[in-house]
């Protein structure tokens, strides 16, 4: 049986970029994002479509612009059942 992939999407929320050891800050320990960092990839430069958080986190979920995916302000939130990349793995085992 072939090996599956293991994802694991972390997205922090609200912290400067270098405040995590991987990213060269020597105070603040983060063992596991080190680690993890070490072993995956790390985004270091990024995009938003939107400077809000909640259709920000939305487009990136559905793969879609703020207009088209109907997340344009706070509070908004994808209908149910769309399609996001979470439900196209689960979709694909």
């Amino acid at each position: 049986m072939k090996n599956k992939s293991n994802i694991l999407f972390l997205m922090s929320d609200e912290h400067r970029p270098d405040v995590a050891g991987y990213a060269g800050n020597g105070v603040i320990r983060t063992p596991v994002m080190d680690m993890l960092a070490r072993e995956g990839v790390v985004f270091t430069n990024a995009y938003t479509p939107s400077p809000i958080c909640i259709p920000a986190r939305q487009c990136i979920m559905s793969g879609q612009l703020p207009r088209t995916s109907g997340c344009e302000k706070y509070g908004d939130d994808l209908p149910p059942a769309s399609m996001t990349y979470a439900r196209q793995l689960a979709m694909h085992g």
